[in-house]
């Protein structure tokens, strides 16, 4: 169950974030090497922003395999 809540975290601060970077009007400006680098990290940091989230909800719980017996 916390699988299925970090992901869903993770959709929704995906879409908000992608949702303010493609409203914001810099996608017009990807022909500048300057504008270029500042949207790759933007979303490098969404990724990062992903990922703690993702561990922040979830714990260790993801590594924990279950045995069938």
């Amino acid at each position: 169950m916390k699988n299925i809540l970090g992901i869903v975290a993770i959709l929704v601060w995906t879409i908000s974030a992608g949702g303010l970077i493609l409203f914001s009007g810099i996608l017009n400006l990807h022909q500048h090497i300057g504008w270029s680098i500042l949207i790759g990290l933007i979303l490098l940091g969404v990724h990062l922003i992903n990922l703690i989230l993702y561990f922040k909800i979830t714990g260790n719980e993801p590594y924990k395999w279950k045995a069938k017996n």
